[in-house]
């Protein structure tokens, strides 16, 4: 990169730390910078007539990112939300193309609308047995992205991913104070054949009539993981966090997911046309009954390396110089100083 691009780029004023921005013009600065071939040997091309899913050595990636929605919206086409019904659309297009032997979902998501959930759900334990389809939480997982994860040959999560939430929420503001003092007055009509469309959570009656249905719909959420997991009902109430989240080994431990590992690690193994694992199915020690150690050994699955792929830490060492040479590229080209 020429010396008047440097020049231009320091005198560009940078909303970034000192040590970052030094790496940054030690990057651009170097004279053989890495070239688009180098990355070709791990990025994933867009998978043929999918919508948002990509592929990777015979591996097709989903990734259940964000919050999620039944249907796409403006939330999941720029606010970094997910549609079940692209999702299974694109897990659909996965199945039915020969060139795919493994489908990985990369699920990152603290839940969203139980509206659709269910359903893709359903389409994802119908894959089993006709494809390796695994899960990989690396930090969230939590709500509805864990119904989804728990219809997967298996979840392998991170170590500090948070997995669980199982439960349904539903929440209502009253207003009625408000708009009293604002002079708005309300009237509802409801035809006399359906007494009970409208209730009124104020009242003992409304009110638990509400709490019926939310617990209606968590004992379908409860039921369907316990099916996923092979697990009684039972010890998904009882050991799979009552609603709150495990974290890795723990949730592992619990018999939430089979095992640690990484986003590079299952990648490889789903690549690798090995047979897919059994599941976790040794007694579940409780969490802090075992050693660290102990815990890890028992808990963490072995890691298959990736046959010519690049490791993580260079696959992340050459998207952030891409990163720094683009930023500098349109720099270039803002000043006219591009070739």
């Amino acid at each position: 990169m020429s010396a008047r691009v440097i020049d231009a780029a320091i005198g560009f004023a940078w909303a970034m730390e000192e040590i970052a921005l030094t790496r940054l013009f030690e990057i651009a600065a170097r004279e053989h910078p890495i070239t688009p071939q180098a990355l070709e040997a791990y990025r994933a091309e867009a998978l043929e007539r999918g919508e948002r899913a990509t592929v990777r050595n015979g591996v097709a990636i989903l990734r259940v990112e964000g919050p999620l929605f039944k249907r796409a919206s403006l939330m999941t086409e720029h606010c970094g939300a997910s549609s079940y019904d692209v999702l299974r659309r694109d897990l659909a297009t996965a199945v039915g193309n020969p060139g795919v032997r493994a489908i990985l979902l990369a699920i990152d998501s603290p839940g969203g609308e139980a509206a659709g959930c269910a359903e893709f759900a359903a389409a994802v334990a119908d894959v089993r047995g006709r494809k390796p389809i695994v899960a990989y939480v690396a930090d969230v997982g939590a709500s509805a992205a864990y119904w989804i994860a728990s219809a997967c040959d298996r979840i392998i999560c991170g170590p500090s991913a948070a997995l669980g939430s199982i439960g349904v929420r539903m929440s209502m503001t009253d207003t009625r104070d408000r708009d009293a003092r604002s002079g708005v007055r309300r009237f509802d009509f409801v035809s006399s054949q359906s007494p009970f469309k409208v209730n009124d959570p104020a009242t003992e009656d409304g009110n638990a009539r509400i709490k019926a249905r939310v617990d209606a719909l968590a004992q379908v959420f409860v039921e369907a993981v316990a099916d996923n997991r092979g697990v009684s009902a039972a010890q998904v109430l009882d050991g799979f966090g009552r609603g709150d989240v495990l974290i890795g080994a723990a949730a592992v431990a619990a018999g939430m997911a089979d095992g640690l590992g990484t986003f590079e690690s299952v990648l490889a193994d789903l690549a690798s046309s090995k047979p897919l694992v059994a599941r976790f199915t040794r007694p579940h020690p409780r969490p802090g009954s075992l050693s660290a150690p102990a815990l890890k050994a028992a808990v963490m699955p072995p890691v298959v390396p990736a046959r010519r792929q690049l490791s993580a830490a260079e696959i992340e060492r050459i998207e952030t110089e891409y990163a720094v040479l683009a930023i500098l590229k349109a720099r270039q080209l803002a000043l006219g100083l591009a070739n």
